[in-house]
């Protein structure tokens, strides 16, 4: 039941990516969601995320994305990779830190994406402009979700 909920909000988060796209892209702006959602699953999660799952999920959102077979997979084997390893020292950070990392992780995940795709139309400002907002989007979902539960109360 769990793999049908995980497959079931990437292919939403797809399609709203894909939404979000067709916008941003004339703004010189990526915001790699199903990326930053499948992510925020693995540093969530209690489970201990192994390679083949991310794989075969990588390999699920290639299929549903049209893009490169394995682009995906690839990285959402070193994004899981990375925060395995990596789990304990999250616990000493703080959230400036985690928001910024995962904000530098999506700005990496754009940049390969966009040398393997747009390897002739490769845009700096499109990398730069792309940091900068999945840095801030990451900083506002956290401000966000730290005071939802106290809105939630409030409006009750």
């Amino acid at each position: 039941m769990r793999y049908i909920k995980i497959i079931f909000s990437l292919i939403l988060i797809n399609l709203l990516d894909r939404e979000i796209a067709n916008i941003t892209y004339n703004f010189f702006a990526i915001f790699p969601l199903t990326f930053l959602s499948y992510s925020f699953y693995v540093y969530k999660s209690q489970l201990n995320i192994g390679s083949s799952e991310a794989f075969l999920l990588g390999l699920f959102v290639d299929l549903i994305s049209d893009t490169f077979l394995g682009l995906n997979a690839i990285f959402f084997c070193l994004i899981t990779y990375f925060i395995n390893m990596y789990a304990n020292a999250f616990k000493l950070f703080s959230y400036l830190q985690i928001c910024i990392f995962f904000g530098l992780s999506s700005s990496a995940y754009v940049g390969f994406s966009q040398m393997i795709i747009n390897i002739w139309d490769f845009s700096y400002l499109t990398l730069f402009v792309s940091t900068f907002l999945n840095v801030f989007l990451c900083i506002f979902i956290a401000i966000f979700s730290a005071h939802l539960p106290y809105f939630v109360k409030r409006r009750l």
